[in-house]
């Protein structure tokens, strides 16, 4: 039997919970309004364009990248600038956001996007590795797994940095989102086609695809897919969380350790994700910029969990009309998903190129619990992927000493949640970890 790839240390083991894996991804209606937020990405804030007035087109650039590392909003519907203005945005940030009249109001958002795809697409072999970054960063392509950062700027290793692996990242190991999953499934061919473009970036180097093996479909349709390409192998990993962070994944399938403060260029590899991977491939083979994403909405509140096709920029609000859930019932709204996603307060923030999942629960799922003194039971250090020891980190944050041995270690969290999930406790373990690392970047 093939023996499972997963990372050592920690993990854990929350209820998959993947309600809307059976779902095919849906096309909803073009929304009224859109909201578009200026920054989408980590990295320098992006200049805006237009002003209040104006009229843009799809795929009209609205807001321009003002430095390496930054990326470029576009309009996803033809519309009208009635102004711009600071908003709350899914993660609790407020920011500039455009907002945007649209023309189409109603029509199916499906008729609108083919329209892109039916010229014939460029091309591709008369690319060099250069022209191809260059419509990588023209088409504002962030990380959609979640951290948003500039994808060209990861394609683009400085001097030095020789890039041997590929890692595609199709673990999707949170809890509801089944996102990826269903790209996978429905375009594993054009997944495949910007998998192949990526290799060309780094002169033809092997690439694995990681995928969790709670999906069999997955699995089948990406490796069918990839049969005809040289050097793309699909490599079935152990279903564990967090097995989709870039350093857990690159631990599982090449056994490889990114180093404390290090990227996985540090170890000769570059991670992307698959909802990542088909940007690319539409940005290269159409010049389509990221204007759209898959986002799962589910939880209790939801009576059919499903995928949906956003414009960016669309208002939660309008998401919730489409899904038949009542404001009124909501106890929890979480953006992403429940281990490292946002509690989200506001049902007027808009979809952003990184938001995976939209969930809704009432107060049958919510448990309060009381945080209690850390009784010494080492779950947490047991669970943690990175190896930390969580709660003599926490101690030292919460008593606002940590020790400059320490600092390091408390940089190293990613943040998953593991330790919080694990504690008998009830500690906010990964509430103080991020707040010690907020502290430690304050002081540096």
């Amino acid at each position: 039997m093939l023996q499972l790839k997963s990372f050592k240390p920690g993990g854990i083991h929350p209820p998959q919970q993947k309600l809307s894996a059976g779902a095919a991804i849906t096309w909803g209606a073009v929304p009224k309004q859109l909201l578009i937020p200026v920054q989408q990405h980590i990295g320098k804030p992006c200049k805006v364009l237009v002003n209040k007035g104006d009229a843009v087109k799809r795929g009209d650039l609205l807001a321009e990248s003002t430095g390496f590392i930054s990326s470029n909003v576009h309009a996803p519907l033809d519309g009208k600038v009635q102004k711009i203005m600071r908003f709350p945005l899914l993660g609790g940030q407020v920011r500039d956001v455009i907002q945007l009249t649209c023309n189409d109001a109603g029509t199916p958002y499906r008729e609108i996007v083919e329209k892109d795809y039916n010229d014939q697409p460029v091309d591709i072999d008369a690319l060099d590795a250069s022209e191809i970054r260059k419509k990588i960063a023209a088409a504002g392509i962030v990380g959609m797994g979640g951290a948003g950062f500039p994808t060209h700027v990861k394609l683009t290793p400085p001097d030095g940095k020789k890039i041997d692996t590929l890692l595609i990242n199709g673990a999707e190991c949170e809890p509801y989102i089944t996102a990826d999953h269903r790209l996978m499934l429905e375009y594993s061919r054009e997944i495949i086609q910007g998998t192949r473009l990526l290799q060309r970036l780094f002169d033809g180097v092997p690439v694995f695809i990681g995928i969790e093996d709670n999906k069999p479909d997955a699995l089948r349709a990406m490796d069918e897919a990839a049969k005809e390409a040289d050097m793309i192998d699909v490599v079935p990993l152990k279903t564990q969380y967090p097995q989709g962070g870039e350093k857990q994944l690159i631990k599982a399938i090449l056994g490889r350790e990114v180093p404390s403060k290090g990227l996985p260029m540090d170890v000769g590899v570059v991670v992307q994700n698959v909802a990542t991977v088909l940007a690319i491939r539409n940005a290269v083979y159409f010049d389509r910029p990221l204007t759209e994403r898959v986002v799962t909405v589910s939880g209790n509140l939801v009576g059919q969990p499903g995928n949906i096709v956003l414009p960016i920029g669309t208002p939660v609000s309008t998401v919730m009309e489409q899904f038949d859930i009542d404001p009124a019932r909501v106890r929890l709204f979480i953006s992403g998903g429940p281990m490292m996603g946002r509690t989200s307060y506001s049902f007027e923030s808009p979809v952003s190129k990184t938001t995976s999942a939209l969930l809704f629960f009432d107060e049958t799922a919510v448990v309060k619990r009381e945080e209690n003194p850390c009784i010494r039971c080492g779950n947490c250090i047991n669970a943690c992927p990175m190896g930390l020891a969580v709660a003599r980190l926490t101690e030292m944050i919460i008593a606002n000493g940590i020790d400059p041995a320490a600092k390091e270690a408390v940089l190293d969290c990613i943040e998953c949640g593991s330790c919080s999930y694990v504690c008998p406790a009830d500690r906010r373990l990964v509430h103080w970890m991020r707040l010690g690392k907020n502290i430690i970047r304050r002081e540096n």
